[in-house]
């Protein structure tokens, strides 16, 4: 269940988080600090976000690059709401949280991408934006693997990372229904995006056929 900003949600301490966190210290360089794997104490009443401490793997100048595929990718594959489908939204949590997936034990998740259906805000598809530096094993076990146990997971990665991107989704399990490659050509501003890899009547044959891949 996706989850606004401002809905409260139980703890546990025998969650995806908890077992990410324990498993640290084997996949990750010191200087990732375990504590980046939960958010600062939340205010009474709201949930704990879950943190993956490998978004410090990102350049800054990587990370202005990913905001910026991020946008262009939102405005390309995600058209929610449609007229079609009108009960459907698509969030985008950066460079703010606006909404979240509820993970079990109570913690929430904020993939790049966040589509629901409404009013009950059930998460219907989610979707990450990879740079060069973040088609990695560690990113595959703290990002992919527990964001496709919440909704239909899309991944989006570089081109010539497809195939890497696919090898690693293999070797955790994540259950990941599409991989699409995007890169910017010199001197165009469109983004250009390819599919790699789709699960048969994925998610996102629920869009128009002029926003669906090709």
């Amino acid at each position: 269940m996706a989850v606004e900003e401002t809905t409260s949600a139980n703890q546990d301490h025998d969650d995806p988080v908890t077992r990410a966190t324990s498993r640290l210290k084997d996949s990750l360089p010191a200087s990732l600090l375990l504590s980046q794997v939960l958010g600062p104490s939340p205010a009474p009443g709201q949930p704990r976000a879950y943190v993956p401490p490998t978004a410090a793997l990102r350049s800054e100048a990587r990370q202005m690059i990913h905001d910026r595929a991020l946008k262009d990718i939102v405005a390309a594959r995600f058209g929610f709401p449609t007229e079609k489908y009108r009960d459907y939204k698509t969030y985008v949590n950066l460079p703010a949280r606006t909404m979240g997936v509820q993970m079990p034990g109570g913690s929430v998740a904020y993939p790049d991408i966040v589509v629901v259906q409404h009013p009950e805000n059930n998460a219907k598809i989610v979707a990450e934006v990879e740079t060069n530096e973040t088609v990695r094993e560690a990113v595959a076990r703290f990002e992919w693997a527990p964001y496709a146990e919440l909704a239909p997971l899309y991944l989006y990665v570089p081109v010539g990372k497809a195939d890497e991107t696919m090898g690693l989704c293999r070797r955790f399990d994540v259950a990941v229904v599409g991989i699409r490659t995007w890169r910017y050509i010199t001197g165009q501003d469109e983004i250009e995006i390819n599919d790699h890899y789709t699960v048969p009547s994925g998610p996102e044959e629920l869009l128009p056929r002029m926003l669906r891949p090709s």
